[in-house]
């Protein structure tokens, strides 16, 4: 049974990935710019597809129309297509009648033929990538357990699904943010469950692989191309990602066709095309995350490098931005507008009054406190942010996310590099959007947007680094072959725990009753609290419960419910008006792990009223013991 549920699974995978294709590969084939490139056509039908699904869920959302037969049947339908989309490609590529064709394409670079990369190093480095992405799929046939997923990526989408469309949540400060990537995992989940939705994002990160390999293709010979891409599967941060259904890896998918299609338009001055490709890409990106809007800063910078340095082209480098601006506004502007229905301000919680009250001024003060930038501000933090990312990643945010040293070790070797056509570009964006980072949220899974223009970069060094004297080369070589190897294996010894799961000898229950600290008391929950009733939730880790759930700090920092609780026995009367009908308190027993407000929890131990329901006892990912209770509020409303 439990091998069939990951069968399931992935074959849900297969069905998302045909329908995607089927309905993004009819947009590619009537833009007729990447008909000539077989890899190129196949991820941007890909990613217009997922862009295309993820709106028209949106859309769909917003009108209340979120069913699981209109899903299963649409989906269905364009896997079908999909795959004669597909068939249709291949004929097209390697039929009888374009073989001769295809082999003279082979062959028509001779510079590309003289600067391959040894067969040595092409295997080994693709062998390593490929090893790594089977890591990671094994950690991501585990389900679902990191806390970002629990509290927002899959709660909301499994919130939306039961209510049958985009309900305002205004205890939830994550419900107006872009949901693009979220609306993949809600498809998913209707056409299977959680572990299909974080399989959708361990495919993003292949998908975010091969879009390096279509940004350096113009850049790079082909055959180095290919080692870029095999960079982005080796780092770290990427391959722990694709184990979990979040949006970082998505991001910088996004990002990479943004720059991609940007750099065939404005550097390579392919046709207007790429100008609408360029368009979705960005759409796609800031229908993902906010973060995208400081990404098209750094692009418009380098717009402006390019107005400065061509000047006879400024009309159409202008009208190129105003195509990219109104494309990604009608692609990805639904999210904005969605917020600013609710919230009043599209782009909450930034922008807000950070002095105002209620729940839109205390979240500013959360999204803008120090606490985000522990670096500081000025040129000497700036200067040490590359070393901090590197070295010490569990300052900016997790180690568990790092880019790896490759990049730090590699990058100083364009200093003594020839100049490349292009790369300086994509560089000077990469710096410009770097500085961004650090002066407004300096996590380190937020600089993933740059890792495909160093990618590229550190294939270039490996190139310049064949005319390094022998025994410097061997040296090179061997350094950067361990640490590439090390890389390799991070995400097998990350993901050592879900074998058993992943094949199927494991059930998912007991894998959750293991590894997920909310789980048995969600399970308990399910059953003690009836349809209609609402928790009240100390932990933040919300996606197990079916009830209707709501974190309490959210809600006591909007209404500041304590203040009104003058005596014990008022707490009840006053969550019961606010429609709460039960209690989900949460302490840390142990030395180690997350600490938890005790608030709630003060205020029920005082309230006799309050009846307890159950307990339990579970440990976290931190070594930590928690104890969880479940609690009745008793009284009637207090009016």
């Amino acid at each position: 049974m439990a091998l069939l549920e990951q069968l399931l699974s992935l074959l849900t995978l297969g069905t998302l990935i045909l329908a995607a294709y089927g309905v993004g590969r009819p947009v590619v084939r009537a833009l007729k710019v990447t008909e000539q490139d077989v890899l190129t056509a196949t991820v941007w039908s890909l990613a217009i597809g997922l862009v295309i699904w993820g709106t028209g869920l949106g859309v769909l959302g917003l009108v209340g129309g979120l069913n699981r037969p209109l899903i299963v049947a649409a989906s269905l339908a364009a896997a079908f297509w999909g795959l004669g989309e597909a068939v249709r490609a291949w004929l097209d590529a390697y039929g009888p009648a374009k073989k001769v064709a295809g082999e003279a394409e082979l062959f028509d670079d001779d510079v590309a033929i003289r600067s391959a990369p040894p067969e040595w190093l092409r295997r080994g480095v693709l062998i390593l990538a490929m090893v790594a992405a089977a890591g990671s799929l094994v950690g991501a046939l585990a389900p679902p357990t990191a806390g970002d997923a629990m509290c927002y990526h899959l709660e909301l989408p499994k919130r939306f699904f039961d209510a049958g469309g985009l309900t305002y949540l205004p205890y939830h400060d994550n419900s107006t943010f872009p949901l693009l990537v979220e609306m993949w995992y809600l498809w998913a989940m209707a056409l299977d469950g959680p572990v299909a939705a974080q399989l959708v994002h361990w495919a993003v990160g292949i998908l975010f692989a091969l879009a390096v390999v279509v940004l350096a293709r113009p850049i790079l010979p082909r055959r180095w191309a290919a080692l870029a891409g095999a960079i982005v599967l080796l780092t770290p941060g990427v391959t722990n990602q694709m184990t979990a259904p979040m949006n970082d890896v998505a991001l910088a998918l996004f990002t990479t066709l943004w720059l991609a299609a940007w750099w065939r338009a404005v550097v390579g001055e392919e046709g207007r095309g790429w100008l609408v490709l360029a368009g979705v890409a960005a759409g796609g990106a800031i229908g993902t995350k906010y973060l995208a809007l400081a990404f098209g800063v750094a692009v418009a910078t380098g717009w402006l490098w390019m107005l400065w340095r061509r000047p006879e082209r400024r009309r159409s480098l202008v009208l190129g931005m105003a195509i990219v601006g109104a494309v990604a506004a009608g692609t990805g502007g639904l999210w904005y507008a969605r917020a600013a229905w609710h919230r009043g301000n599209p782009v909450y919680p930034f922008f807000c009054d950070v002095q105002g009250s209620g729940v839109m001024g205390a979240a500013a003060k959360e999204t803008f406190s120090e606490s985000r930038l522990p670096l500081g501000r000025g040129p000497v933090g700036l200067v040490a942010a590359p070393w901090y990312a590197t070295m010490r990643p569990e300052r900016l945010g997790d180690r568990g996310h790092q880019l790896g040293v490759l990049f730090l070790a590699a990058l100083p070797g364009l200093l003594v590099a020839r100049r490349l056509r292009g790369l300086g570009t994509l560089l000077i964006i990469a710096v410009v959007y770097v500085v961004l980072w650090y002066e407004l949220r300096q996590y380190v899974r937020f600089l993933f947007p740059i890792v495909a223009p160093l990618s590229v970069a550190v294939v270039w060094a490996w190139m310049e680094m064949r005319r390094f004297p022998p025994r410097a080369l061997q040296c090179a070589v061997a350094v950067q072959a361990v640490v590439l190897v090390a890389y390799a294996l991070v995400p097998l010894h990350r993901g050592e725990g879900a074998w058993a799961v992943a094949a199927g000898i494991e059930s998912r229950r007991d894998y959750l009753d293991r590894h997920e600290p909310t789980y048995g008391m969600a399970t308990l929950a399910n059953v003690l609290v009836k349809p209609g009733e609402q928790i009240l939730s100390e932990d933040s880790r919300l996606f197990y419960f079916d009830p209707s759930i709501t974190q309490e700090k959210v809600f006591r920092r909007a209404c500041h419910y304590e203040r009104r609780v003058k005596r014990p026995e008022d707490l009840s009367g006053e969550l019961r008006a606010a429609g709460f009908t039960h209690l989900l308190l949460v302490e840390n027993t142990g030395e180690l792990g997350e600490m938890f407000d005790s608030t709630l929890a003060r205020l029920a131990e005082a309230d006799p009223s309050v009846e307890r329901l159950a307990q339990c006892i579970a440990r976290d990912a931190d070594g930590g013991e928690r104890r969880y209770r479940l609690v009745k509020l008793g009284g009637a409303a207090r009016r």
